[in-house]
């Protein structure tokens, strides 16, 4: 890493304290935003992470046991009902191997994905442009995106800053032809495809599209060492990355009730058309001021300051295209053939946008407005195609010149975007029609188990972003001195806009019917003398901890278990097994139906069960005395929790 980009990263990662203040105040005991998935995920760190201790300590067999974490007790590979996180786990595992500290890790690795998102996008637009101070907006752009806010939450989706060092490493090997980039485009490539399941699917064919469009542009379909250190490349990451996908095919195989996502429940997670025009809640200055559409994961809107500079830098690519094209307009049917098929795109994109936005178009099909959006979206395409297959001035307008490269961009942005809106194209929550992510969700395997299409709107964020930083650079050649300051001013402008400090930590989640869970978690010598006592218990332990199948109180009881690492009946996750889902039904909420519950009970293998009393109100006694007639021993009580010994152990 060279001097200014050390002074670059330093920038950015003083930019992402003061971003996330005061989380570095409490890095070691408040982990970021909610007690939800950021608690489920440090016990996949801590599991994953432990195990690969364990083998590093001597323990060879330590890795047989990655997959079959130890909670939903009697199931296995239970890694496998969510993201594995092994890149975040080996990234966080000597902080965690010195301290044992999962919260500092955690949040360490959530301070990560800002600082490697903006140095990495930093790296590419700079690449593109040969302007730093564009570059550095850039980053910004995306690692401060509105959308990333309302997945703090997911530290998966948030790790996507392998994707511009994926573009990079592939726009190097085009530009000079040597084979270290091009190794490194596939290492990064892997790491992105580890970090998150959805950008395993997801982000994959944008790279292979920014491959052919260079190979394009640059005339190399016909080379033939161009398409082999290519496949090369490929086949290399799809072998790194098939140990890390075989589990949940296994998984898929074994269980036929994990691993595939109702089509309804899809459609709910995707993008509506006003999601664009939707802010998060989580910025204040913009939530009550862009709020065309709330719906869940359907919070799109760039921000005003992103959308400005990617304005210019549509206006930038628009005004560059046209004169390459100009030159080659001599002849009167090329004019005709350019007008009548512009006309045509433009006259079918707005029929397309008119109808997006109003929900129909007024032409009436057997009586009923028509509201078809496949025919416009195939039309669109086709005029497109003519017009570059048929005016040699628009294949110049494509192809010319290294800043060529930004119509991928600008095509790709509008791609992740119609993808992002799932299934079934909504505007303002009414159907449309089937859109492009239909196929995919019928046809190619994987994308029928992913439950958020919206999350494509993070790929929507990368490019956008770099088109900004087109738009930045732009301004500073047009007036370099102002320029200058105009970009600054933004990038300032975009962090305030875009601000949503203070940032919370240890945000609880709803537990409707209980007492709120504790906000506090601890770690290390301080998890408590009862999870203490289960750590060190000899003999075999299944613990069983109640409440029993609330997600507030399930995440909590997964943490611990990734501390004490005894078996749990209890779990949390992207799915869950069939037979937790029906015990569950008899163990919810009391009263029980107390002959149930006791079957339910017995039927799950406990050895040990934990009441945490408080979480009941004034019922939670009834918890512990129907256990005590079951004849279970109480084995110790701690700031109203207790742990009893289940008769039959």
């Amino acid at each position: 890493m060279t001097r200014r980009s050390l002074g670059v990263a330093a920038a950015y990662l003083a930019i992402a304290i003061a971003a996330t203040w005061p989380l570095t105040l409490v890095l070691d005991r408040q982990i970021a935003w909610d007690m939800g998935d950021p608690v489920f995920n440090c016990w996949v760190l801590m599991w994953t992470g432990g195990q690969v201790l364990r083998f590093l300590g001597g323990d060879l067999d330590a890795l047989r046991s990655f997959w079959h974490g130890n909670i939903f007790d009697p199931a296995r590979l239970t890694v496998a009902y969510s993201e594995h996180l092994a890149p975040q786990m080996l990234a966080g595992l000597p902080v965690f191997a010195a301290t044992g500290n999962i919260i500092l890790v955690y949040n360490l690795l959530f301070l990560a994905s800002f600082v490697g998102s903006a140095l990495f996008t930093y790296w590419l637009v700079r690449d593109l442009t040969g302007r730093p101070l564009a570059a550095f907006l850039a980053g910004l752009a995306f690692a401060y995106a509105p959308y990333r806010v309302p997945q703090f939450s997911h530290l998966q989706v948030l790790w996507s800053f392998w994707m511009p060092l994926v573009l990079l490493g592939l726009r190097r090997y085009f530009v000079t032809r040597r084979t270290r980039p091009l190794a490194g485009a596939g290492a990064a490539l892997v790491l992105q495809n580890l970090s998150c399941g959805y950008y395993l699917l997801f982000f994959p064919p944008f790279v292979a599209a920014y491959a052919l469009f260079e190979m394009a542009r640059r005339r190399l379909l016909g080379d033939w060492r161009v398409w082999r250190a290519l496949a090369a490349t490929a086949i290399a990451a799809a072998v790194l990355t098939w140990p890390f996908v075989s589990p949940y095919l296994e998984l898929r195989r074994l269980r036929g009730d994990v691993g595939v996502r109702p089509l309804q429940e899809v459609v709910r997670f995707s993008a509506d058309v006003y999601s664009f025009a939707t802010a998060t809640a989580g910025l204040p200055l913009l939530r009550d001021r862009v709020n065309a559409f709330p719906k869940m994961e359907g919070e799109a809107f760039p921000g005003f300051v992103i959308l400005a500079f990617a304005t210019a830098g549509l206006a930038w690519g628009a005004r560059r295209g046209w004169r390459r094209a100009r030159p080659g307009l001599d002849r009167p049917w090329q004019r005709v053939v350019l007008a009548g098929v512009g006309v045509a795109f433009v006259l079918t994109a707005a029929a397309l946008a008119a109808m997006l936005l109003r929900g129909s178009l007024p032409i009436l099909v057997e009586g009923r407005p028509w509201r078809e959006t496949g025919p416009l979206f195939t039309a669109l395409a086709v005029f497109a195609l003519a017009l570059v297959a048929l005016v040699p001035a628009a294949r110049r307008a494509l192809g010319g010149g290294e800043d060529s490269a930004f119509l991928f961009y600008a095509g790709a942005t509008l791609a992740a975007g119609l993808l992002a809106l799932g299934p079934v194209i909504e505007s303002a929550g009414r159907p449309l029609g089937d859109g492009p992510y239909m196929w995919l969700y019928r046809w190619v395997p994987g994308f029928d188990g992913l439950r958020v299409p919206a999350r494509f709107l993070m790929l929507v964020s990368l490019f956008l972003a770099v088109i900004a930083g087109y738009g930045a650079a732009a301004i500073l050649r047009w007036r370099p001195v102002a320029g200058r300051v105009l970009v600054a001013a933004g990038a300032a402008a975009l962090l305030i806009e875009g601000a949503s400090v203070p940032l919370r930590t240890n945000l609880p989640i709803p537990a409707p019917g209980y007492h709120l869970a504790p906000r506090r978690l601890a770690v290390g010598d301080e998890i408590g003398p009862l999870y203490e006592r289960i750590r060190t218990e000899p003999g075999e332990v299944v613990l069983i901890e109640f409440p029993f199948g609330e997600p507030a109180y399930e995440t909590q009881a997964v943490f611990y278990a990734g501390q004490h690492r005894r078996r749990l009946v209890n779990g949390y996750s992207g799915f869950f097994p069939e037979e937790y889902l029906r015990r569950a039904t008899f163990l919810d909420h009391v009263p029980y139906d107390w002959d149930a519950a006791t079957m339910a009970l017995r039927g799950s293998g406990a050895t040990h069960a934990l009441v945490h009393e408080h979480a009941f109100g004034d019922r939670g006694h009834e918890i512990s005395d129907w256990l005590r007639s079951l004849g279970a021993r109480e084995l110790g009580f701690y700031e109203g929790d207790r742990l009893f010994r289940v008769p039959g152990s």
